[in-house]
């Protein structure tokens, strides 16, 4: 016993000593195990956990065994308290992750003793009950719940054993199975009309091999855990796993641990999907700043697994086992035996054929080369007459070699009245006052006005052309004339312009509701004042101060509906060219107009700014029409889902700066948009309303994208419709310079 104590001294200054030497470390996690390193579902726990968190080097995950399997008397945990008081004491921690029951009651018991604020993250609890957690630490919890599901695998054994007879449960009396001990029992008693059921949780292992031997034919052992007999003694898992493979009987259990380890399967739970979850569910809290609260416990359910060489080995490979199954072990089929084979057949089969077909047009590329050449003249004639653009090539002296049609209708004269002359005696004299064909260009905007002062828009392209030895030949010159391609862009600014203020103009309706609500309460305010001055000139003289306070008040009331209308003309005037206007304030102008709106139907705004004197180059009254644009379909899609739930409608604007660019985001609580529709939402007729024209959102991407030179998108969000805008960080200076 001293020996005990004094390594027991030497090993707690060993560990204060190195916690001192971490005490300042940020970003640490604490991993607590009720159980031991070795533990296969211990392991697997960690081993899902450190998948999560090697893509987040920041945090540093510490890992500690309670040992509970092992020992659990009342004086190893008191000693167990002592140690970690030392060792937790001067740790700050970023989160907790505990896994099963003695590491999740422990840290209940001592939050606020040793983890005082700190978020819970629960993993492998089972019959977890939402009435364990303490009062005070509600909202500070989340998790996974460890759900073994006994009336599946009743109804599995049932189907894969026919005619079953005896099912024997193994348990044992540890806190974890004591957990689901009640389930167990609850669930015998649907299926004790079916078959017979033997639970036994006072286990000797010397003598429970005798006991399932002395089970009727058609028997099955059903494995729900088994650490420690009924003496408390600690039982290895290389002997549960001689259990499991000497066991007259099929053994089933609830957990993937045992799979591969002589159990047949069953429906399993995974322990590296409990600490997967768990770690995701960390990660939402610290590197995504989710609050804890929102992060809802899940109850992961469990899978088929089996194991094809215990199904062998009982003859129950034909047994009624579930489609969708995972099985271990299953023999490799031909492709899988003989894959290297497949591999290369497929290689060289392709190359075997490439090198025949290249054989075959070698041998009739020769005989056709003739051929081809006539044709290929025939061709190049063809195609060059019936392209509408003129063209035509000159030597470098500008004596014209050839021409196409569209290049002789452009002058009105026969291809021979052109080849051979100089290009500046057929061109007309409004081209040549020009002075282009004098230069070589990639393409020049030509306007030509008839007599009628009608124009025409002509593109004109001339690039150099070499001989064999690489030196200048002459020049090929090539007309476009885009007249009508040019009056249709006219014509669709024209109606770009109409479109965006009839969205105005819709837009335009829902703020004359407002401002109508807006202003019944100062109307009623001044017909309140202008009666009671009235009520007072009738009973008594009222003075000239008293007239002046409520001629005040009044005028109050009017500078306000002054203000609002103001607001509203503000908005419907369209910007007559772009400026840099503060984001604040420009929020701040519309969110008065939509006051009531807002209000009214009960949400919620909060507009956050990362600084106050964001900017951007744009038009200020388009830009606020967009926003209110999208404001207003969340407001829509949170009346929507308000009509199916109770909920507490929220809108969310932060607006930022990131790689000098300008970012808006705007994200609701509402009805969302679903991940196929995300790219739909801004094309135009396009809407999931009733009555709705499908215009808003493509107004506004068309503003924001055609007009501004900005980048709209909506993005996949878990809770409601989030919207991002971007735009670039300059100054209408700079983007005049650039002009």
């Amino acid at each position: 016993m001293k020996k005990i104590r004094f390594f027991m001294r030497i090993y707690l200054f060993t560990l204060i000593f190195t916690l001192s030497l971490f005490a300042f470390e940020k970003n640490q996690i604490l991993l607590l195990h009720s159980y031991n390193k070795g533990l296969k579902w211990s392991d697997g726990i960690s081993t899902g956990i450190e998948k999560v968190l090697k893509n987040y080097s920041e945090y540093e995950l510490t890992t500690e065994y309670m040992d509970s399997k092992k020992i659990d008397t009342k004086e190893y945990f008191d000693t167990l308290l002592k140690l970690y008081e030392m060792k937790f004491s001067k740790r700050k921690y970023k989160a907790i992750l505990v896994a099963d029951n003695y590491a999740y009651m422990f840290v209940l018991k001592y939050h606020n003793k040793f983890f005082k604020n700190v978020p819970i993250i629960f993993c492998g609890i089972e019959n977890f009950d939402f009435n364990s957690i303490p009062k005070e630490l509600n909202g500070k919890i989340t998790g996974i719940v460890e759900y073994k599901d006994i009336r599946k695998n009743l109804e599995l054994i049932s189907k894969v054993i026919k005619n079953l007879n005896t099912l024997y449960i193994v348990s044992d009396d540890s806190l974890s199975s004591n957990e689901i001990k009640s389930q167990i029992l609850k669930t015998m008693k649907e299926f004790e009309h079916r078959f017979k059921i033997i639970y036994d949780n006072q286990i000797v292992l010397d003598d429970i091999q005798t006991k399932i031997n002395n089970l009727p034919k058609n028997s099955a052992v059903l494995f729900t855990s088994l650490y420690v007999d009924k003496n408390k003694q600690y039982i290895p898992y290389n002997e549960i796993r001689e259990f499991f493979r000497e066991s007259k009987y099929p053994v089933f259990a609830l957990n993937t641990i045992h799979l591969g380890e002589g159990s047949i399967g069953g429906v399993m739970i995974d322990p590296v999907i409990q600490g997967v979850l768990a770690a995701k569910k960390t990660m939402e809290i610290l590197h995504e700043n989710n609050k804890i609260k929102d992060i809802k416990i899940d109850i992961p359910s469990g899978k088929y697994y089996f194991d094809y060489d215990i199904l062998k080995k009982f003859d129950l490979l034909d047994s009624d086992i579930p489609t969708l199954s995972t099985i271990i072990n299953r023999p490799k089929d031909f492709f899988e035996k003989n894959r290297d084979f497949v591999n290369n057949v497929f290689v060289s089969v392709p190359v075997l054929l490439i090198l025949l077909i290249a054989l075959i047009v070698a041998i009739i590329k020769n005989t056709k080369a003739e051929i081809r050449l006539f044709e290929q003249n025939k061709l190049d004639n063809v195609l060059l007459n019936n392209i509408q653009n003129a063209i035509v090539w000159e030597s470098k002296e500008g004596k014209v070699l050839g021409c196409n049609g569209a290049f002789c209708r452009f002058l009105n004269l026969k291809k021979e009245q052109i080849i051979g002359r100089n290009i500046f005696e057929i061109i007309p004299d409004k081209i040549k006052k020009l002075n282009i064909l004098n230069e070589v260009f990639e393409e020049k905007e030509v306007v030509i006005k008839d007599d009628e002062k009608n124009k025409t828009y002509l593109f004109i392209r001339r690039k150099q052309y070499f001989d064999k030895n690489e030196k200048k030949a002459g020049l090929v010159t090539v007309i476009s004339d885009h007249t009508n391609i040019k009056q249709l862009e006219i014509q669709r600014q024209n109606d770009e312009k109409f479109v965006i203020q009839r969205a105005k103009t819709a837009e335009i309706g829902e703020m004359i509701t407002s401002i109508a609500h807006q202003w019944k309460k100062p109307l009623i305010e001044v017909s309140t004042i202008v009666q009671e001055l009235l009520y007072k000139r009738m009973k008594k003289d009222v003075s000239i101060d008293e007239t002046k306070k409520y001629v005040d008040e009044v005028m109050t009331q009017v500078q306000y509906m002054t203000k609002t209308i103001d607001n509203f003309r503000s908005f419907i005037k369209p910007s007559l060219k772009k400026s840099n206007f503060c984001l604040k304030k420009s929020f701040d102008s519309l969110l008065e107009v939509m006051e009531h709106s807002i209000k009214y139907n009960y949400i919620d705004l909060n507009v956050k700014y990362q600084g106050e004197n964001l900017s951007v180059c744009a038009y200020e009254n388009e830009f606020k029409q967009c926003i209110i644009s999208i404001i207003n379909n969340s407001i829509d899609g949170i009346k929507k889902l308000k009509t199916k739930k109770q909920i507490d409608g929220k809108i969310d604007i932060n607006v930022y700066e990131k790689n000098k660019d300008i970012y808006i985001s705007i994200k609701d609580n509402g009805i969302g948009i679903q991940k196929e529709n995300l790219k739909k939402v801004f094309q135009p007729f396009f809407t999931t309303k009733p009555a709705g024209d499908g215009f808003g959102l493509y107004m506004t991407k068309l503003i924001i994208e055609d007009k501004m030179n900005g980048k709209i998108e909506a993005l996949e969000c878990e809770v409601g419709a989030h919207i991002l805008i971007k735009f670039e960080n300059k100054s209408c200076v700079d983007e005049n310079i650039s002009s």
